[in-house]
């Protein structure tokens, strides 16, 4: 497969470029601004890597041009710049919104054009945009916005080609943000979830090949969060 990653710098994009690091498929490897962030693959001759904006039109515009044809696009971007609405400014929204929320919208308009027929996008989203979190409204208000984007997009991308579009909303894992929680907070978080521990990262792809093989799933959000959501 040809696979895209859109964010492959971060905690979870690491993950996913090591696990689908094979013969069999060729990367495409994007980031903002920590290049060393980037796995180094055992196949690097199957390997491009790209320095994005994709808060900018024009760069991931000329990303995508660069690039024939995509089995597979996976976006997980963002970050987080967390703060009471009484107290956010209108620099820590707009930020947010654009690296979690404008990202993937860019990456959708562009990539879609180098699905082929019965390939697939996948959107990572978080527990958050369905529950909601004190401090983080702007980060909650984006992720919830991809899921909203995930299902309209996902109809649209019936009418011309067989592209499938869905989302994977992670719950606590072992892997990125969840391995920088204090103990007083990842232990407030263990209490709250039925299984009382964070997800091995090995869910996360098994859900992944899960998704790439299905040709009737369509527009859904996947929760994996051991119960904290249901």
């Amino acid at each position: 497969m040809k696979i895209f990653i859109a964010g492959a710098s971060g905690g979870i994009g690491r993950y996913l470029t090591k696990e689908l690091d094979t013969k069999e498929n060729r990367l495409y490897l994007t980031y903002n601004k920590s290049k060393e962030k980037i796995i180094k693959t055992k196949y690097a001759l199957s390997t491009d890597v790209f320095k994005v904006d994709f808060t900018n039109n024009k760069e991931v515009e000329a990303a995508f041009s660069s690039i024939e044809s995509l089995d597979l696009l996976i976006n997980v971007m963002g970050h987080v710049e967390n703060n009471m609405i009484s107290r956010m400014t209108e620099e820590e929204w707009d930020n947010v919104i654009a690296s979690n929320l404008k990202t993937y919208f860019l990456s959708c308009k562009y990539g879609i054009e180098k699905i082929v027929e019965n390939g697939h996008i996948i959107n990572f989203s978080s527990i958050l945009g369905s529950t909601g979190m004190i401090g983080a409204t702007n980060y909650v208000a984006a992720k919830g916005g991809i899921e909203s984007f995930t299902k309209s997009f996902a109809l649209e991308c019936l009418h011309r080609r067989r592209v499938f579009v869905n989302a994977i909303a992670l719950g606590y894992f072992k892997i990125g943000l969840g391995l920088k929680l204090s103990k007083k907070i990842e232990d407030s978080v263990k209490n709250r979830i039925p299984l009382n521990e964070f997800g091995d990262p090995e869910e996360i792809i098994k859900v992944v090949k899960y998704v790439t093989s299905s040709k009737y799933l369509v527009g859904q959000i996947i929760h994996i969060n051991g119960g904290l959501r249901i």
